[in-house]
């Protein structure tokens, strides 16, 4: 899997704090690597709408 990016992850994590429960961080950060691996292999801005549609798509023909 990916490393996030420092800047993404630091930006990531102050969103993660003001909103999210400590212990359910680690889910978030895992689905945020599955997403920026779905960008990668399929060449996808990670920042674009569209590729989060896409993501989503790709997860619901998967039943996941």
């Amino acid at each position: 899997m990916l490393k996030i990016p420092d800047a993404l992850l630091n930006k990531y994590q102050t969103l993660l704090d003001s909103q999210i429960p400590p212990q359910n961080h680690h889910l978030y950060i895992k689905w945020l690597r599955y997403y920026l691996d779905f960008c990668k292999k399929y060449e996808h801005p990670y920042l674009s709408t569209d590729s989060l549609i896409l993501f989503i798509d790709k997860l619901k023909e998967k039943k996941q």
